[in-house]
């Protein structure tokens, strides 16, 4: 998906986080940009028209499927 975001155009990927405790996926369908920091898996999403980041602890995480368009391959 090609979003306009100020000047910018941005390709969102799609994220799906499967946390230990949980049964069904944390699904992102417009994420800039997906990163560790230290201990911390971060989500970089577009939320009403604002860039927010939700962080997971790595030791909570059972799987992360990452679907990047071809562009940032």
């Amino acid at each position: 998906m090609l979003t306009e975001y100020g000047i910018f155009y941005f390709i969102e990927m799609k994220i799906e986080i499967q946390r230990n405790e949980t049964s069904e996926p944390i699904i992102y369908n417009d994420v800039e940009n997906a990163y560790t920091k230290g201990p911390m898996y971060c989500v970089l999403f577009i939320k009403d028209g604002n860039r927010v980041t939700h962080k997971y602890p790595l030791v909570s995480l059972f799987r992360v499927i990452e679907d990047y368009p071809e562009t940032k391959r």
